[in-house]
């Protein structure tokens, strides 16, 4: 865990080293943060905020509560729809773009902002290959496209079933609420968070449960047996702090502050 936490400090600090003092720029229908022969577009609404406090609060940024938290709410309880919209304009093979997601919670005007990809330390995805009968775990790729993550793909914890995904980023995200930075104080003096995004297949029902192929509600203990809906697109946007020791009080357990949005009205345009 020390060895992945030294990892995500360093790579935070030297993208906050590069991107401090870089103006807030969001984009409209208008605009092509990259020139390419291959773009994918995302648009997303209707997002809907896992976050439910289970206790006293402990722990705070700026006053919104960080433990004790449950960031997946599986059950349901804590699942709740909010204003908001998401656009997402990238380049999966230059690793280049840009993402803008603005949303409401108790606390006020969210804003999330994403112009610079990196890998995580750890897989970015599961890919089936060279053939049919085999799979191939993908490393160091910001943004992975055609690939299965969470569940028992060992490509990122299994704080979901396993997904497929036609896109999938990571990141340094800037933050903002109501106006004002949102900035990370468990990594050191940086604004940035950690940021990651993804284009699945559905994982959460209408009720706001994430269930098994037995109806089940989904658990770690159940993370071969998730149930998904191939017919439905999901966008998650996703920021938190560099893994470090272990926070039992929160779900997910290595991180002091898990924020976890899901956009369930997906477009998705692939252009060549």
């Amino acid at each position: 865990m020390e060895k992945v936490y030294t990892h995500w400090k360093a790579f935070i600090g030297i993208f906050a080293a590069v991107f401090i003092g870089t103006a807030w720029a969001g984009f409209n229908d208008g605009d092509h943060p990259t020139e390419s022969n291959l773009v994918y577009e995302v648009k997303a609404s209707n997002p809907v905020l896992n976050r439910k406090v289970t206790g006293l609060v402990t722990a705070d940024v700026d006053g919104v509560p960080a433990e004790p938290v449950d960031s997946f709410v599986w059950d349901g309880d804590g699942s709740v729809s909010t204003p908001g919209m998401a656009r997402l304009q990238i380049d999966p093979i230059a690793n280049t773009g840009e993402i803008w997601a603005t949303w409401e919670d108790e606390h006020g005007e969210w804003t999330y902002h994403q112009v610079t990809f990196a890998p995580p330390p750890h897989a970015t995805g599961l890919r089936v290959g060279p053939s049919a009968s085999g799979t191939e775990l993908v490393f160091d790729d910001p943004v992975t496209t055609n690939v299965y993550l969470h569940g028992d793909t060992i490509a990122g914890g299994p704080v979901l079933p396993t997904l497929f995904n036609l896109l999938a980023t990571w990141g340094p995200a800037a933050v903002t609420l109501n106006g004002r930075p949102f900035n990370n104080p468990f990594d050191g003096p940086v604004p940035f968070w950690v940021g990651h995004t993804m284009t699945s297949v559905g994982a959460r029902g209408e009720d706001g449960t994430v269930r098994t192929v037995s109806d089940e509600i989904y658990s770690f203990a159940k993370q071969s047996e998730g149930a998904v809906d191939h017919n439905d697109l999901e966008f998650h946007v996703v920021f938190h702090d560099a893994p470090g020791p272990a926070v039992p009080a929160n779900l997910p357990p290595p991180h002091a502050f898990f924020y976890h949005l899901t956009f369930e009205d997906v477009k998705v345009e692939i252009k060549h």
